[in-house]
């Protein structure tokens, strides 16, 4: 099982580093991570003219040094997590095969889609380490330590487009864990089944809405 598992995280590596190598680097870094990153003291100290990130400052000290060694370049900054992702893969396999397989799954959708949240998923992945990263993985991802006024900026993140979808996941990947780790170890396999299932029906909506928004884009006429 060993060598299985080897092979596996190198494939699933190998496809996340070279899709960050061929796909544009995602909007939301260029305008909003990076300059988050790279502007700590506006982080601290509240600046109204500020586009803030509202996470916590666990979620900055995490992600500041990684981002400084890349040169604060969005595609370094991505390759890097990657890299450092294959080995919270290859913890994960000790959790059982069931939750491995949805760490894969739901870490190579966020690192793709929303790399910003890779940290979080470490933090929600030490659980059977100690509960206490199953209290730090919700204060790293919301403003805990920030200032007060940076909260507002969480419910507008939360309904923004499909923002909704990279908050369910970490959800989802926080209780396959904590019921790993906590609660009922025995049925991980109909849980993450049951979840999967449920995740299938949001994705499918989803590219519904996307599609039908697309059409009716289309269908408008030019100016």
């Amino acid at each position: 099982m060993a060598g299985e598992i080897i092979v596996t995280i190198f494939a699933v590596t190998l496809f996340r580093v070279a899709w960050i190598v061929r796909r544009p680097v995602h909007k939301d870094i260029t305008f909003y991570i990076l300059p988050g990153l790279s502007n700590l003291r506006k982080i601290v100290r509240y600046a109204a003219d500020f586009s803030y990130v509202p996470y916590g400052l666990i979620w900055y000290a995490i992600n500041v040094p990684i981002v400084r060694l890349g040169r604060y370049n969005g595609r370094f900054w991505m390759g890097a997590l990657a890299l450092i992702d294959s080995f919270f893969l290859w913890y994960s396999q000790y959790l059982g095969l069931t939750v491995f397989v949805a760490y894969v799954l739901i870490g190579t959708f966020q690192l793709l889609r929303a790399p910003w949240n890779a940290s979080i998923n470490w933090l929600i992945i030490l659980a059977p380490i100690s509960w206490i990263f199953l209290l730090l993985a919700p204060i790293a991802k919301f403003p805990v330590g920030l200032p007060v006024q940076v909260w507002r900026y969480t419910g507008r993140a939360v309904g923004h487009q499909h923002n909704y979808i990279y908050f369910g996941l970490l959800g989802t990947l926080w209780l396959i864990v904590f019921n790993y780790s906590y609660f009922l170890r025995g049925v991980e396999n109909s849980i993450v089944i049951g979840l999967g299932g449920v995740w299938c029906f949001i994705f499918g909506y989803a590219y519904l809405e996307r599609r039908a928004k697309r059409r009716e884009s289309a269908a408008k006429p030019s100016a």
